[in-house]
């Protein structure tokens, strides 16, 4: 006999036999009960079906670890949310499989039937024994054993609610079979328990498509999804052929910090506040696996043009354009129509399984850490989780909806561009949760509004949203800047959302090997135009994509921003604000979210063997230099807290491979000179490898501008030696970081947090460490290896030529009538000309991306005026000026 005369769970069988049954006050073991789970199962188990039945159910991993956890830190407790024999099984299953603690009793149920034949003759002779009443023994309830049960540290299983039974069906009306609360039992254990007792919540999905909403009549037969009827789970049952049963598990609650935190208030309350919260994470857990409940697409269209929104908007349309309200009201439907999603569960499934076998074919792995998982299942709880990927890829949106399936997850809504609309795509994206938006909307009234209130339709009934931050697919590698339209109506919608429910922005980095879409990109950077999407050329694409491996693809989830918090930092409400300042938050949450996803972009041994290639100004350059080279910049991306992939990871950088294929993808050209390897990127493929340089140039941008301001101030600093502040070559190198941080906003991400002055200090310290700087003992730095500064410098070099090249091109086109984007093109063609002739260093630097930003910026600043009346540009000479003669410094 152990404390409070319980018996241990090991005790002898005779010791079993042995204990007094009869007096309510004197413990009783679980096995008396016959309730407990069964390591092995029974011939009736199997005659039965159930083992065909429970052939399909899936326990993942971050499950069996959350069991685990909650078995070291104390006495664990199954919670189920209504009682459910057929859940109860495929519980006591998969615990089976993964080996962990098994329910020695439950409340509400018998097992014995189950059990080997030999045990359950034993328990039925028992039984008979005691006169084969049901009420032979005490209630382990209402005679305190099992709060002395659960203390002494054996395994429960409870339920919280009785469930349905046939006989309800039957006599017309909801007739639970009874069942006493366990949560009194819970909090007396708790008192006299020595460790902290562990209720782990438990969620048995046998279907993984979300619940439709109901009527009364199909909540009569069916029920509801935590509490379905024998109809329902009889369907599900059936329906499980085509699908694993998921049995999921919450993080677990524990009761002493429950317990403490609502010390102070009577026992009744505390029942309350702790059946509440058991119910609130089994409902949360269903929500993480199945997702909201869905309307149909009638409920839906008439709850978003129902609203007062829509209705403003349809009346407001009427007076401006003087047509019927009905008209308009067809024009409305029309737009909601074409725009909405539609998803259906079964083109969910399909195209999972088929992107399964895709994503095989063509990768060598998808990679994502479990406490990435951990934090996207994190955000599903308690929130609406609103996915902010960048974009590289087509793949993106199907990589990560067949990836969220694949790990039991609700799959999210995706704001797809117009463009994929085409059919029959547009049908089957729709059908996977795609809702799709206009690039520009033109002057249309109608599309914003519609869009505007559907998005916030959906984020107020707890959808997953997924959105493109990024606009658009990067052609360079690098990130884009923010579009901030849907952002700010994301905001807008978590600011008008209902009390106690949050939306949690979570920040998303996808890095490729290789990249599928490599050879479009190149031609779209080299002037062509970008290829309207249509069933033909997805095929085309399709076949090429099937013959092509592209190595390992990394998924990383950036720290998760709660807007809530965002919000309760203002000190105006949002919706209270002018445009102007909520414009100017959205832009800086907007900075924020990209600089996250930078941080997480991953460092693979093509970016880090690219970089080390084009950091240089010599056309060629030999092996046993890049392998030093790729050296000193895995230690500075190392230091800058980079996030590296799977092979860099244990320092083999992979250079030999990586240059070798680069080889065989005719990038590079290699030639033997003795007995030195010397390897040279062919020009008009540098654009390939500045791709694969722009996924990680991010980390280095600092410490590439001071080195850029650095070397354009070299006969200063040869000069006077160690310069600090306040001396003119260091207040020199300064200002020429700080015009080339402005100059190239729409191309990097920087830190938001810091400002110019920490910006230019941390990559001063960042070329210290690196070795081309050294400090002197009065804090200031002077040239320490000039070679160093100089390949650095070349990370960026190819930027700064692109915006040399478009003020000295749009000087040259003054006269002509181009608007921003033929100018791009005009500028572009002229550097053809000049890279002919050795004008321009680099072919990258003729990228449409670069100079299309280039021209945006100059614009923006007025440095070069697009007349609207057709005659032409005109310059503000001071801010021209000023730049190019800047430029000529810094490239010189």
């Amino acid at each position: 006999m152990t404390r409070h005369g319980l018996t241990p769970p090991m005790a002898s069988p005779s010791a079993r036999r042995d204990a007094d049954l009869t007096d309510p006050g004197t413990p009783t073991l679980p096995e008396r009960y016959r309730s407990g789970m069964r390591r092995k199962f029974g011939l009736l188990y199997y005659l039965s079906g159930l083992g065909f039945v429970l052939r399909r159910l899936k326990m993942e991993d971050h499950s069996a670890d959350q069991v685990r956890r909650a078995a070291e830190r104390g006495p664990v407790v199954y919670v189920l949310h209504s009682r459910s024999l057929l859940d109860w099984l495929a519980l006591n299953r998969v615990l089976n499989g993964r080996r962990l603690p098994l329910s020695q009793f439950t409340s509400g149920l018998r097992s014995t039937v189950f059990a080997p034949l030999r045990v359950a003759l034993g328990e039925w002779a028992e039984q008979i024994r005691r006169g084969g009443r049901r009420d032979s023994m005490p209630h382990p309830i209402t005679s305190g054993w099992l709060g002395r049960a659960l203390a002494a540290g054996i395994p429960t299983a409870l339920f919280l609610l009785p469930g349905r039974d046939l006989r309800s069906v039957f006599r017309g009306r909801w007739r639970p079979r009874p069942l006493l609360d366990p949560v009194p039992s819970l909090l007396e254990a708790q008192v006299i328990s020595r460790r902290p007792i562990q209720l782990v919540p438990v969620v048995v999905a046998w279907q993984r498509r979300p619940e439709s909403v109901r009527g009364a009549a199909a909540r009569f037969l069916l029920g509801s999804q935590d509490e379905p009827s024998p109809l329902q789970k009889l369907v599900s049952v059936l329906l499980t052929r085509n699908t694993r049963v998921v049995v999921h598990v919450g993080a677990p609650i524990d009761l002493r910090e429950l317990k403490d935190r609502f010390a102070d208030e009577p026992s009744a309350r505390q029942c309350r506040r702790t059946r509440l919260l058991l119910r609130r994470y089994l409902w949360r857990e269903s929500h993480v696996v199945r997702g909201p409940r869905i309307r149909s697409h009638r409920w839906t269209r008439r709850l978003v043009l129902q609203s007062p929104e829509i209705r403003s908007l349809i009346a407001d349309e009427q007076v401006r354009t003087g047509k019927p309200a009905a008209e308009i009201e067809t024009r409305v439907h029309r737009v909601f129509d074409k725009m909405a999603a539609r998803m259906r569960f079964n083109y969910v499934r399909v195209t999972s399984y088929a992107l399964h076998i895709l994503w095989n074919r063509i990768f060598s792995g998808i990679d994502i850490r479990d406490s990435d998982l951990e934090r996207i299942r994190s955000a599903y709880r308690g929130a609406t989780p609103v996915l902010v990927p960048c974009h590289r890829s087509h793949l993106d949106y199907l990589l990560i909806s067949s990836h969220f399936y694949d790990q039991d997850m609700a799959v999210p809504h995706i704001v797809a561009g117009e463009n994929l609309a085409f059919f029959p795509m547009g049908h089957v994206f729709r059908s996977m949760g795609a809702f799709f938006i206009k690039r520009q909307f033109n002057g249309d009234p109608l599309f914003p509004t519609v869009f505007r209130r559907y998005l916030h339709q959906l984020i107020r009934d707890g959808f997953p949203i997924e959105f493109f931050i990024e606009g658009g697919r990067s052609r360079t590698g690098k990130l884009l800047p923010a579009r901030l339209g849907v952002l700010g109506m994301v905001l807008d919608s978590a600011a008008k959302h209902r009390e106690g429910w949050d939306v949690k922005l979570l920040p998303i980095a996808i890095s490729y090997e290789k990249i599928a879409e490599a050879r479009s990109y190149v031609r779209e950077l080299s002037g062509e135009s970008k290829r309207k999407e249509n069933i033909r050329q997805m095929v085309k694409a399709g076949g090429g994509i099937f013959r092509n491996r592209y190595g390992r693809v990394y998924i990383r989830v950036g720290e998760p921003i709660l807007v809530s918090e965002l919000f309760g930092e203002l000190d105006t409400p949002w919706l209270s604000m002018d445009a102007d300042r909520r414009n100017e938050l959205v832009q800086r949450i907007g900075e924020q979210i990209m600089y996250r996803i930078s941080r997480n972009m991953v460092v693979l041994s093509s970016s880090l063997v690219a970089t080390a290639l084009l950091a240089q100004a010599k056309a060629s350059i030999q092996r046993h230099e890049i392998l030093a080279r790729a050296q000193r910049l895995h230690a500075a991306l190392r230091d800058a807290g980079a996030v590296f992939g799977h092979t860099l990871a244990d320092g083999n950088l992979k250079v030999d491979a990586t240059l070798k294929r680069f080889c065989d993808e005719k990038l590079v050209d290699c030639m033997q000179m003795g007995t030195a390897e010397i390897f040279r990127p062919i020009d008009a493929q540098r654009i390939h490898l500045e791709y694969h340089k722009n996924g990680i140039i991010h980390h280095l941008v600092p410490m590439s501008l001071m080195s850029t301001a650095v070397h354009a101030c070299r006969d200063s600093l040869s000069a006077t030696g160690a310069v600090g502040s306040g001396h003119p070559a260091y207040e020199k190198i300064i200002r020429l970081f700080d015009v080339q941080v402005f100059l190239l906003r729409y191309e990097f991400t920087f830190d938001p947090a810091l400002n110019r002055t920490d910006l230019a200090q941390q990559a001063l310290e960042g070329l210290v460490q690196y070795g081309a700087l050294a400090e002197d003992t009065e804090g200031g730095v002077r040239e320490a290896n000039r070679e160093r500064i100089v390949e650095l410098s070349e990370l960026t070099r190819n930027f700064l030529e692109s915006y040399q090249l478009t003020l000295g091109a749009s000087a040259t086109l003054k006269a002509k009538d181009l608007d921003t984007t033929s100018l791009a093109k005009e500028i572009q063609d002229i550097g053809k000309r000049l890279l002919a002739v050795r004008g321009i260093r680099r072919s990258e630097a003729l990228s449409s991306a670069n100079i299309k930003n280039a021209v945006r910026a100059f614009c923006e600043e007025g440095a070069i005026q697009i007349r609207s009346d057709g005659s032409g540009m005109v310059f503000d000479a001071a801010v021209f000026d000023s730049h190019t003669a800047d430029l000529a410094q810094l490239l010189g």
